[in-house]
């Protein structure tokens, strides 16, 4: 038992050795994290140190704590010419992707955030807390030997009692030190902070805060554009305001990026197109408006400033932009209290013993902890006459009041955003023109690519070998009287080759409109495609009846490629295929459990099906991380054309 407890007070210390540690390589750890190249060797130091406590813990208290699997970082995909893709950036080489890859890895894993955090906060729940048995005996050791300067029988009685203090409440103290790391290195999901309902609602409202910060910051650049623009204006007639006018849109456009990433706001683009280039008129000059321009780069420049001035956007955008300083304090102000609140009032008190007591130690000069609200008491001297210590509290109860602000403020700029910064209906009309004029463009050029594809075939295929069988057949009616031999020869040459025509006339009308996919349906069709596939694939079919047949076409030629290109390139075992028909809107899902990193470059097979699928409106989905899964989901709206025929 006395082993136990003396053996306590040397791991409590150790345990704050650690503590120290943890401390120190946050600090470096943030300049790792600046300086960007030496990050992945920082976190491999985090989590070495993370799981050296996690087994401390468990060898020492029981306390068993989840040690996180290795970090999955997929291998760098390398293109068929040998250069390597990522985030549409091509690399000669492989050390630069595969460190990208590795920096999205460690910022993805869920432990790696906590580990952080138990690193910055260790020293002060954790590491005070081991090392307080390990202080007692030390405290008790030197008022025995009389360093304090209490008479003698004091001094003993006093650091006697010290003493066995600290060997007593030592394995408390170590266990108190594991508990706290198993709340702070445990999966947050596992946490009675997360289970509680307490650590999503505290996690939505300070995004919301900083979000909110954020826009503000953004909006106030787009303000500074709307004074340049009115200056543009105010000093020359307008006649600046081409050259100012793009500022403003990119910085809006900017904060449009964010709003949308952040608040999940839909705020589409509202600019109307821009107006096609000037011809050439039969003087050789070009017209745009009432000017006439001799060069072309000229009158392009001009007609497109043109079209952002007459755009109603434009102007909407300036008065949105102006509207900045309106929205900037109620903005604020859920940021402003918890800064106040939390970091201000709470997190200095709780941080102060790791700066505080060295500095006291070694100087002499002992800071209070705290040192902000007795420089509010001297701001405000009313406050001179609460305790120091209820500022902690006041703090929380400032920073829950911001917390509390921050998505009703939140929702009060999405107001206004949506006022001025969505597109009007005469924008939505030009853009639908826009995208119809491009879908249909692509439908024809499909159609001509498709057209010449079968004339190709059939020149180069089934015309020939009918061609031979003609050739084969008048030589069969020369030969039948002199060589009948030669002729039966020629005769069975003839049928193999009208044979094989045949064959090749049906993959031809295959790849035309499959007679399964008329005779059947969309999910037979997938069907028979799954059992042509070097894969496992199970489909899932849920339609109440027959798609209308260009829009099952189109699905089941995406189908096709999606499959395809499972089989080739993803290194899949596995395919999902789910085709259900919900209001109106026909889903196609593909899922394979390959190494994932498609893209649906331009000209690809993928790009095809999306250009297919928005003939129809349509759209196509592509999610695939690398290492996978990827998902290709396929949406186009259409209507039933007649009740359901086929099993699912």
């Amino acid at each position: 038992m006395l082993r136990r407890h003396l053996l306590s007070v040397a791991r409590g210390l150790v345990l704050f050795g650690v503590a120290v540690a943890a401390l120190v390589l946050s600090v470096l750890g943030i300049v790792a994290a600046t300086l960007v190249v030496p990050y992945p060797l920082a976190a491999r130091a985090v989590r070495g140190l993370s799981n050296l406590s996690r087994r401390l813990a468990h060898d020492w208290s029981a306390v068993a704590i989840e040690v996180p699997p290795p970090i999955d970082v997929p291998e760098p995909r390398r293109r068929e010419d040998g250069w390597y893709v990522h985030d549409n950036q091509l690399y000669k080489h492989r050390t630069m992707p595969a460190f990208l890859l590795r920096i999205q890895a460690l910022s993805k894993d869920q432990y790696f955030g906590r580990e952080w955090g138990w690193m910055f906060t260790d020293i002060v729940a954790g590491g005070l807390v081991a090392a307080l048995p390990t202080a007692l005996v030390v405290v008790g050791a030197l008022a025995v030997a009389g360093v304090f300067g209490f008479p003698g029988a004091v001094a003993v009685a006093v650091g006697v009692a010290s003493i066995l203090l600290g060997v007593a409440v030592a394995p408390l103290a170590v266990r108190l030190n594991a508990l706290w790391t198993r709340t702070m290195l445990q999966p947050s999901d596992r946490s009675w902070w997360h289970r509680s309902g307490i650590g999503p609602w505290v996690g939505r409202r300070s995004a919301a805060t900083w979000h909110s910060a954020g826009l503000v910051g953004l909006s106030f650049a787009a303000f500074g554009a709307a004074l340049l623009t009115v200056a543009a204006i105010v000093v020359s007639f307008g006649g600046l305001l081409p050259l100012v006018s793009p500022l403003s849109r990119q910085l809006v456009g900017l904060y449009r990026t964010y709003a949308r990433k952040w608040t999940d706001e839909e705020l589409p683009t509202p600019y109307l197109p821009a107006p096609p280039p000037p011809l050439r008129g039969s003087d050789g000059s070009y017209q745009v408006g009432r000017v006439l321009y001799a060069e072309r780069a000229a009158a392009i420049r001009a007609a497109r400033h043109g079209g952002v001035l007459r755009d109603p956007a434009t102007w909407r955008d300036l008065l949105w932009s102006a509207g900045a300083p309106l929205f900037a304090v109620p903005g604020l102000i859920p940021a402003t209290l918890v800064s106040v609140g939390f970091f201000g009032l709470v997190w200095q008190a709780l941080w102060w013993a790791p700066w505080g007591v060295p500095i006291g130690l070694f100087t002499g000069y002992w800071v209070s902890p705290f040192y902000l609200w007795q420089g509010a008491g001297l701001l405000a001297p009313n406050l001179a006459a609460v305790p120091d210590w209820v500022s902690v509290f006041i703090g929380l109860a400032v920073s829950g009041v911001g917390l509390l602000l921050a998505i009703p403020v939140l929702r009060m700029r999405e107001w206004w955003d949506r006022l001025l910064l969505t597109p009007t209906r005469s924008a939505r009309l030009a853009q639908r023109v826009v995208d119809l004029t491009e879908s249909r463009a692509h439908a024809a050029d499909a159609q001509a690519a498709e057209l010449r594809r079968i004339e190709r075939d059939l020149h180069d295929g089934a015309q020939a070998r009918l061609v031979s069988v003609g050739l084969s057949l008048a030589a069969i009616e020369a030969l039948m009287e002199t060589d009948p031999a030669r002729a039966r020869a020629l005769l069975a040459q003839a049928r193999e080759s009208s044979a094989t025509a045949l064959t090749e006339l049906r993959s031809l009308v295959r790849g035309i409109h499959p007679p399964v996919l008329a005779e059947r349906g969309l999910g037979e069709a997938v069907r028979a495609v799954a059992l042509d596939t070097p894969l496992p694939v199970a489909v899932a079919v849920d339609l109440p009846g027959r798609v209308e047949s260009p829009v099952e076409t189109a699905a089941y030629f995406g189908v096709c490629e999606a499959l395809a290109n499972a089989a080739r390139h993803a290194d899949a075992t596995r395919v999902d295929v789910d085709i259900r028909y919900h209001d109106g809107l026909l889903t196609v899902t593909v899922t394979d459990d390959g190494r994932g990193g498609a893209e649906p470059t331009t000209g690809s097979g993928l790009d095809g099906v999306r250009r297919r699928l928005a003939t129809f409106d349509g759209v196509l989905d592509i999610a695939s991380p690398p290492g996978g899964p990827t998902v290709v989901t396929m949406e186009v709206p259409c209507a039933l054309s007649s009740p359901k025929t086929s099993t699912s």
